[in-house]
């Protein structure tokens, strides 16, 4: 259980920023963002990769992997839900820095669960992993602009991660 769950989030540690790139005009167009918001949401990632990301080791300090890892998803699905109902640009900026919140913790602590949980196979579940993520990132890369088209909103393309995320999280309440 603990490899589909390391495999589930794995899936969604880039999706909400490819399916996000794939969006950028119509999510502009949508919310009137300015030049100047469209390129601080794409900066977005490498701020909370760097920011949050290094905060994580504090945090598995003072909680258990397993439940900083249930908060870390559990952001992720939460701030993309809150991205897409939104009409303010402002509310989507914030929500969206929620949401790459959580996938900056994760992004820190998959590799720390894989020793903790399979030392014996670092090498082949670290591979297996990778390989989730790249393809979560190439199918929301690839599939975000015709599920928009397909339900006649960037909302939806955008949205439907948030499911996925929801998922991830199951796995793991169980060992938080």
């Amino acid at each position: 259980m603990v490899l589909v769950g390391m495999l589930l989030v794995a899936l969604n540690l880039r999706a909400a920023v490819t399916s996000l790139g794939a969006l950028l005009d119509e999510i502009r167009t949508g919310l009137g963002l300015s030049g100047a918001m469209a390129g601080l949401v794409t900066t977005l990632p490498t701020i909370a990769f760097a920011g949050l990301g290094a905060l994580t080791p504090w945090l598995v300090r003072r909680y258990a992997p397993a439940r900083v890892l249930v908060v870390a998803m559990l952001a992720l699905t939460v701030g993309q839900v809150l991205r897409v109902v939104t009409d303010s640009a402002l509310i989507f900026v914030l929500t969206s820095a929620l949401a790459l919140a959580g996938i900056a913790v994760a992004n820190i602590l998959l590799p720390m669960l894989v020793k903790q949980h399979f030392s014996h196979r670092t090498g082949l579940v670290t591979g297996a992993y990778t390989m989730a993520l790249t393809t979560g990132t190439t199918v929301a890369a690839a599939s975000a602009v015709p599920v928009a088209h397909a339900f006649g909103s960037w909302r939806a393309g955008l949205g439907i991660w948030a499911g996925l995320a929801a998922v991830a999280v199951l796995p793991w309440v169980p060992l938080a």
